[in-house]
């Protein structure tokens, strides 16, 4: 588990934009956890510059995107809106996990305590004073 105390948005994007480069040449599946606001869609846009994606854009209202990028394929899921598991269902997200060259990048993964569980990291936000942000990252 890495902890960071007191970052800034500006120090959220980099942490964001350093993982991503780590894991750029494997799959993985990354929750993002944290009150609405505290920098997980932020963390999201970072992520996905760190692998060379141009632009990316938050999936509140369609709940997911995919994006390409030159090693691997980026999905960015916002389950905000969503209130029940059998929502998920209609995302694919079991054919997506069998892709070899993936990341998936699930905002509000707490909503959903058995996806949760299968996230290989878990990013939590927490807001502090003055525009900060207390960030956890751990494996799972």
């Amino acid at each position: 588990m890495a902890a960071y105390k007191n970052l800034s948005l500006n120090q959220v994007r980099l942490l964001a934009q350093t993982l991503a480069h780590d894991l750029r040449a494997r799959s993985a599946v990354i929750g993002l956890t944290g009150p609405l606001g505290s920098g997980k869609t932020v963390f999201a846009k970072a992520f996905g510059k760190g692998l060379g994606l141009k632009k990316i854009t938050s999936p509140t209202f369609v709940i997911m995107h995919e994006y390409r990028a030159k090693m691997i394929r980026l999905y960015h899921l916002d389950l905000y809106r969503l209130k029940k598991q059998s929502e998920l269902k209609g995302l694919g997200l079991n054919e997506i996990r069998m892709h070899p060259r993936r990341i998936i990048l699930i905002e509000w993964v707490e909503k959903f305590p058995k996806l949760k569980k299968s996230c290989d990291l878990l990013v939590t936000f927490k807001v502090n004073p003055n525009d900060l942000r207390d960030i956890t990252v751990k494996t799972a």
